[in-house]
């Protein structure tokens, strides 16, 4: 397939799965975030971890933020996302939620830029859209897929809502698929 066709089709998959998530009412997506968290937290990967690399939900993503306060207060070593400019995504230690600014997009991100050095046992992250396989969509910077090809982890596992699951999507060699998707009505391992 010619690169700009399978760029075209990335485009339009995207567009279609913001419209979809965005669709979602709030009180329906704090009610979803909360279920898939309840069933997040049930898995055995979750519940050994010691590092966990999870993203700061942002706008109608799966919320993230009580998931976070749930690791810390358990002593949970966790890293989240930070990109730098004209560098990949890096894994920056979490601690406090004093430590957090917005970055750029808006995002909030900690203020340190030393990278997290280490393994991690479970990464939790984000997408636009997921196939049953385990592929995902993101948003198109391509800085999850080059983040897990650098990085040692045990365990990918994807948060989305079962509106984001599709039959199939426009893939390529570099995209990488998660090991589960946790949605508000099940555990999906490929």
């Amino acid at each position: 397939m010619p690169e700009s066709s399978l760029q075209d089709q990335k485009k339009a998959v995207r567009s279609r799965l913001k419209a979809i998530r965005a669709a979602i009412p709030e009180s329906e997506r704090i009610a979803r975030s909360a279920a898939i968290e309840a069933r997040l937290l049930t898995m055995q990967e979750i519940q050994q971890a010691q590092v966990i690399f999870i993203f700061i939900s942002y706008l109608n993503e799966v919320d993230t933020h009580g998931l976070l306060k749930y690791f810390l207060e358990r002593g949970k070593t966790l890293a989240v996302p930070k990109i730098l400019p004209s560098r990949p995504m890096i894994a920056v230690p979490f601690q406090s939620w004093d430590d957090l600014e917005k970055d750029a997009m808006g995002i909030l991100t900690p203020s340190a830029t030393e990278p997290y050095r280490g393994g991690v046992d479970v990464a939790i992250t984000p997408g636009l859209g997921f196939t049953t396989e385990g592929y995902r969509i993101g948003y198109g910077r391509g800085y999850y897929d080059r983040w897990f090809a650098t990085n040692s982890v045990q365990h990918k596992i994807a948060l989305a809502f079962e509106a984001q699951l599709v039959k199939e999507l426009p893939l390529e060699e570099t995209d990488l698929p998660v090991d589960a998707i946790v949605t508000e009505d099940r555990i999906i391992r490929p």
